[in-house]
């Protein structure tokens, strides 16, 4: 009876191997999916006077291969990864727009000085003059148009930042979901779901991608924690964390993060410290964007300011003195939403080849008003007779009631190309004489001085063309080093996933190999049982 027991032991091996080598092979292709291998065993036995005899073969385990320091690692090239790849994903459409060959504000500005040599020639010329004027228009819209890129991709940016946050919620409430479920199962039944854990790993990785996180995991049960870089919690148990995103309390153009703990305090994130997707998305929003803005708004302040101010020196084709070419907007001082007094900031720009396109805050204090960078440079401001203080070119004059703790955001040449505008409305409105005479109609010098701006050092030390070339340079380098950096993290990336594969993935050609071989460990089972069938019907017939 004993080769009976053997026979059906075999066949029950057999079977349950040839059962895990097909699901490997059925799921060859799916994604995230662990190589399932059967541990198979002696099922025991009894020595006697004769020797030892077995009692076959059973099933000891089918294991998952799995190795979580190799899945560490593929999460942690996940989150750098995509954290590069967000952010220059974003900066390289700055780079597109600045790279416009045909189109773009060193262009303008080439034909702006162009037309005006032409009134040079003839100062009374009036299709010359209205030519000028077009190129005012055109390089005003120029900036605009640039400015509204920016904006759009500011908003871009804060919508990804919202998407990405959600993301981040619903992967962490579906692995708490799922640490509930492992554990259930291996209570029942002590064994490892694999299909649930393939389903956590997968998870993790695309949690990896939006933010970087830590992972505790028991091996024996299946059960993960997940927290933040910080330590903050994401996932304990069965239990998840959630991020929230909202409109900045200091800036309603920005969305800001925050952790929610346990009681439900909201703790902001670390912007600079945050990876993954997110992180990639802050770095952008944060350096990048801030630079090519404040970039741009110089520009514009600056040379609406020099334009304006030559112009002003100079006399009109009728004899009046020159006015503004260009307007642009005041700045304006943002109160933070968590303000308790009614105070508010009059900003003026008193010096404007002074104005820095800078973000301060502004803070009342129990000794007064308090001004910093962001970047936390202190500054000391002129404090005037009524209270009003004079620094870097521009003048705060504080109304109402202010009290402490109240704090206000401004950099005054934000809006300057966004709200940069024609502000004459006739060729002959160009101050191209240097004489209130309208007798001396050929008078060309003050057009000759603006001529002159295209080489004057007006944007700090490089002239207008010169600022626009540093511009361009300076978000191409960035643009191309994050790309360098970009290619470097997707190569490994990809060589952790193919450790990863080596280790979890399905060889199709190794399975057909173990398909042939547990189907030939069947088929001698099967001869096995046949032989002890065979054995017995023997005895029964004896007479």
């Amino acid at each position: 009876m004993n080769l009976l027991y053997l026979a059906q032991s075999g066949l029950s091996a057999a079977q349950g191997a040839l059962n895990v080598v097909g699901n490997n092979l059925t799921n060859a292709v799916t994604p995230d999916y662990s190589r399932q291998n059967i541990m198979l065993g002696e099922a025991g036995g009894k020595s006697t006077n004769y020797g030892f005899f077995g009692y076959g073969v059973r099933v000891e385990d089918v294991q998952r291969a799995y190795d979580g320091f190799i899945s560490n690692q593929v999460r942690g090239a996940t989150t750098t990864f995509s954290a590069l790849q967000s952010r220059y994903q974003q900066a390289s459409q700055i780079d597109d727009m600045l790279g416009d060959s045909t189109n773009n504000i060193s262009t303008s500005l080439d034909n702006l000085f162009k037309a005006m040599e032409s009134v040079s020639k003839d100062p009374v010329d009036p299709a010359a003059r209205q030519g000028v004027l077009g190129q005012f228009n055109a390089i005003a819209n120029q900036f605009r148009t640039n400015s509204k890129t920016l904006n759009g991709l500011e908003k871009s940016t804060n919508t990804q930042i919202k998407q990405t946050v959600n993301d981040i919620n619903s992967y962490t409430r579906q692995l708490a979901a799922l640490n509930a479920q492992i554990e259930k199962v291996h209570g029942q039944t002590g064994g490892m779901p694999a299909d649930l854990l393939d389903r956590r790993d997968q998870l993790m990785g695309k949690l990896s991608e939006q933010i970087g996180i830590k992972v505790s995991e028991n091996s024996a049960t299946g059960h993960v924690n997940v927290s933040l870089e910080n330590g903050m919690s994401l996932v304990s148990g069965s239990k998840s964390y959630q991020l929230q995103a909202n409109v900045s309390s200091a800036n309603p153009n920005k969305t800001v993060v925050s952790y929610i703990d346990a009681s439900g305090n909201a703790l902001r994130l670390d912007e600079d410290k945050t990876t993954g997707k997110l992180g990639g998305l802050f770095k952008f929003r944060n350096i990048d964007l801030v630079d090519a803005r404040n970039r741009l708004d110089q520009m514009a302040l600056q040379m609406a300011n020099t334009f304006n101010e030559v112009n002003a020196a100079g006399y009109t084709h009728s004899g009046d003195a020159g006015g503004d070419i260009f307007s642009v907007s005041k700045p304006q001082a943002i109160a933070n939403t968590g303000n308790t007094g009614d105070a508010e900031l009059e900003v003026t720009r008193d010096k404007i080849p002074d104005v820095r396109a800078e973000n301060y805050i502004v803070t009342y204090t129990s000794s007064g008003w308090e001004v910093k960078t962001s970047d936390g440079r202190k500054i000391q401001p002129t404090v005037g007779s009524n209270g009003e203080l004079a620094f870097e070119g521009i003048t705060i004059t504080p109304k109402g009631n202010a009290n402490a703790g109240d704090s206000f955001t401004l950099n005054p040449a934000s809006g300057a190309a966004e709200s940069i505008k024609v502000a004459i409305t006739d060729g002959d409105q160009i101050a191209a004489s240097s004489s209130p005479d309208s007798d001396e109609q050929s008078n060309n010098e003050n057009i000759l001085a603006m001529i002159a701006i295209k080489d004057a050092k007006v944007v700090g030390d490089m002239t207008l063309t010169g600022a626009y070339a540093s511009l361009v340079s300076s978000v191409g380098s960035s643009v191309s080093a994050q790309k360098g950096d970009l290619t470097t993290a997707e190569k490994v990336y990809e060589q952790w996933s193919l450790q990863q594969q080596s280790v979890s993935g399905v060889d199709i050609n190794e399975e057909y190999v173990n398909l042939q071989m547990f189907s030939q460990y069947y088929q001698a089972n099967a001869q096995v049982l046949q032989t002890a069938v065979s054995i017995f019907d023997t005895i029964l017939s004896i007479r």
